[in-house]
């Protein structure tokens, strides 16, 4: 199956687990509070607002607020890589370049240390399927040569596939969170 073929089918299925599974995004930020260490003096994580039949990071963004870790939306660029913004409660949210919400200009710029991202489609290695649009792993491959940063995937069980179609410009996961376990990538499934 091709990338844009394996695209096009897994956007439906997402859909589809999308209303299959209403308890999925409180899973998912289960998993993560019980199984992910975060340091609200180290981290910045970076969460996204969903749309498309992504698992919806609300409930994750509410208990990551509870925690004290700072948290930070992408901004899209027309032709670049990504940049973060510090998102509070009260950050003022307009649309980017790509139509999606994020913080305005005055929101402080942010360098996570963790990346929580939506998907398509996954494999154990890491090897994620996106959109399309290579916004995050053009990010990412900027972002890790200059430091660490942890790509963690959020996904349905469902959506993961025995070979995701990769090419050379494509990142990978460190890990990908679904409502019933943590999956490190390239070691296999640690929960």
């Amino acid at each position: 199956m091709s990338k844009s073929e394996m695209r096009r089918h897994m956007l439906g299925l997402r859909r589809l687990l999308h209303h299959e599974h209403p308890s999925a995004p409180r899973d998912v930020a289960r998993q993560i509070d019980a199984h992910v260490p975060l340091d609200p003096t180290q981290d910045c994580v970076a969460v996204y607002h969903a749309s498309g039949g992504e698992i919806v990071s609300n409930d994750l963004i509410t208990l990551l607020r509870a925690r004290n870790v700072p948290l930070a939306l992408p901004v899209t660029h027309e032709n670049g890589p990504l940049s973060f913004r510090i998102f509070e409660t009260d950050t003022d949210l307009v649309p980017d370049a790509a139509g999606m919400t994020a913080p305005d200009t005055h929101a402080p710029a942010c360098h996570p240390s963790v990346i929580i991202l939506p998907l398509l489609a996954f494999d154990a290695s890491g090897a994620r399927l996106g959109r399309g649009g290579g916004h995050y792993d053009r990010t990412l491959a900027g972002l890790r040569k200059k430091c660490h940063v942890r790509a963690i995937g959020l996904a349905f069980d469902e959506q993961m596939v025995e070979k995701c179609p990769v090419e050379p410009h494509d990142a990978p996961l460190d890990m990908v969170v679904t409502p019933t376990r943590i999956i490190s990538c390239g070691e296999g499934e640690r929960l």
